[in-house]
């Protein structure tokens, strides 16, 4: 396996329907912080989808205490289908599964260093294709991909991870789609910024997820900041 560069990852662990107060800051970390605060909703976000996200978006800062992207997650992520515990995964999920909404306030990049542009994209989950092409580029193989949210406006499912990829194209401008790598999280009461070394920094936060009426923990680690060393 290659090794990898400095990373900064959020990793998501809080449960959105229950976040604290609004504002708080919380755990620090390598000069970036978070918040979760109550803020509307962009009058981009489609309806559909704007009446499944929490009302309330985790912000990431830098060192400057400046924004760098805000987040809003779903209230609750269907799963498709039942963990054997109290927590699920990734794998629990249907690919192309909406998590939630972006704004990029700062221009970003993303895990292949293509730029993205600062605005609204929808989250979504996809897999690594299992090919040559993507063998040793990263650690895990699950992303979440951005699509721009002009051109994503259904809470739905895709047909196919293709028809995922080709629209998240769209939001590097490139053939590739816009990638964001996930790393296994663990359940946390709320978020917080951890320095795990070697230039990690990482935000934990655990999402609600239910299947047949039942809900469970979905412990979340997006990577913000950081791109593969084979990029």
């Amino acid at each position: 396996m290659r090794r990898y560069g400095r990373i900064i990852i959020l990793a998501l662990g809080w449960v959105a329907s229950g976040c604290g107060a609004a504002g708080q800051l919380w755990g620090q970390a390598g000069g970036y912080s978070v918040k979760v605060e109550k803020l509307e909703l962009p009058k981009e976000i489609n309806g559909a989808i704007a009446s499944a996200l929490a009302a309330e978006a985790v912000r990431v800062l830098d060192s400057k205490g400046q924004v760098l992207c805000e987040i809003w997650f779903r209230k609750s992520v269907p799963l498709a289908k039942s963990p054997s515990s109290p927590t699920a995964g990734y794998r629990d999920l249907a690919e192309t599964t909406l998590l939630g909404v972006i704004r990029w306030v700062q221009p970003g990049s993303d895990y292949r260093k293509q730029k993205i542009k600062p605005g609204m994209y929808t989250l979504r989950l996809a897999y690594q294709p299992e090919d040559g092409d993507h063998m040793g580029t990263a650690p895990y193989t699950e992303f979440l991909l951005l699509c721009p949210v002009a051109l994503d406006n259904k809470l739905s499912l895709f047909d196919t991870p293709k028809d995922l990829h080709e629209l998240s194209a769209k939001a590097t401008g490139s053939n590739h789609p816009a990638v964001f790598l996930l790393f296994p999280g663990k359940p946390v009461n709320q978020p917080e910024v951890r320095d795990h070394g070697t230039g990690h920094i990482v935000l934990h936060i655990t999402l609600q997820a239910e299947q047949n009426g039942k809900t469970f923990a979905l412990p979340v680690a997006l990577t913000v900041i950081g791109h593969s060393a084979g990029a």
